[in-house]
């Protein structure tokens, strides 16, 4: 990596980490519902996040990302059936392309 493609995390690296959150509902007939719902406990965590298609990119400190996947599986469960999945990195993505 050049130095010019380099983006300086103003955090300490140790506590950020990143996660790719897939929430998907089951069992259900196309409502996109509970996936707003889930999108809203994200945007309510604080966390930097990045909504896809098919998934939310979410980036901060690491036990803030596991107490929203928490808070996420607790909201959704009496809800919906439902399948998380979260791909989780201690590496913070800082490099402007990632958000």
């Amino acid at each position: 990596m050049s130095t010019a493609e380099r983006v300086v995390c103003m955090r300490p690296m140790g506590k950020i980490a990143a996660c790719e959150i897939a929430f998907v509902p089951v069992k259900t007939c196309g409502d996109t519902g509970h996936i707003s719902q889930v999108v809203e406990l994200i945007k309510k965590s604080g966390l930097e996040y990045r909504v896809g298609p098919m998934s939310t990119f979410v980036r901060g400190e690491r036990d803030k990302i596991f107490a929203l996947l928490e808070e996420i599986y607790a909201t959704m469960e009496a809800k919906c059936d439902f399948v998380i999945s979260a791909r989780i990195s201690n590496i913070c993505g800082c490099r402007s392309e990632v958000m």
